[in-house]
């Protein structure tokens, strides 16, 4: 693979990521601290507007994968330089990515079935409102339709409690891979990047990967808190990265 598609695929991939995930209706109030991770703040992001939340959900998945395809350019392009972890961030980031779209997998269900917990909650509520004057059809159905209703939301809490579960780890794995990328970065020596560029972004992976490590196993992601060191967090790591791609365009190295 060739140095530019690698440059490309980590500056293009990253910006992908960002900009998608900012997009998706909710994150942006999430990472300002608004609500954005109750199960009644997601509904009802996801489910009034599905659409919007799903088409960014694929754009974001393929961030994710032209991202990977520019991690896989690093890997062969370092080479020997380092043999002790270069296995191990491959590995963790394979693995960081899979998770990743996992959890977009089960956004894009939640989006589906957010939509289905409002059709089903607004069809009950007229239901009960016509029960109101006593006629019994009218109450048969109203019970009907807050049956829909239940099993709607559980479902839908279902699909959301697996989210969060898959999206957590996924997190802490990427940080992870993050932690060794950074070592990678920094025993590739100056192949990529000049000695200073190579060690503000070597250990600023590896920095940032431990830092916010701890921190979101003290406050998990699906906290406000946790969702907003989270956002902190990957927005660091997408500059230092987009800093390594531009690196590697500019760089003599094949």
């Amino acid at each position: 693979m060739s140095k530019t598609i690698t440059g490309l695929s980590l500056i293009i991939g990253v910006l992908v990521i960002i900009i998608a995930s900012f997009l998706i209706p909710g994150n942006s109030a999430g990472i300002t601290g608004g609500d954005a991770i109750s199960f009644s703040a997601m509904t009802e992001n996801a489910g009034l507007e599905k659409g919007t939340t799903q088409t960014l959900i694929i754009i974001l998945g393929f961030g994710c994968l032209i991202f990977l395809n520019g991690f896989l350019g690093i890997y062969r392009g370092i080479g020997d330089r380092e043999t002790e972890f270069k296995s191990l961030a491959m590995a963790l980031t394979v693995i960081a990515i899979a998770l990743f779209l996992g959890a977009l997998a089960l956004g894009n269900a939640f989006a589906s079935s957010s939509e289905k917990v409002i059709n089903a909650s607004q069809i009950a509520q007229m239901s009960a409102q016509a029960a109101a004057g006593g006629d019994p059809t009218a109450i048969a159905q109203a019970n009907v339709d807050g049956i829909s209703e239940i099993v709607a939301v559980s479902a839908s809490a279902s699909i959301y409690g697996a989210y969060w579960g898959v999206y957590a780890m996924a997190g802490y794995v990427l940080l992870l891979a993050t932690i060794f990328t950074g070592w990678i970065i920094v025993k590739s020596g100056d192949h990529y990047l000049n000695s200073m560029l190579n060690m503000i972004v070597g250990y600023g992976l590896m920095i940032a990967g431990i830092v916010f490590l701890i921190l979101n196993l003290i406050w998990p992601v699906n906290e406000t808190v946790g969702y907003q060191i989270f956002g902190i967090s990957q927005l660091i790591w997408g500059i230092l990265i987009i800093i390594l791609g531009t690196g590697i365009l500019t760089s003599k190295a094949k």
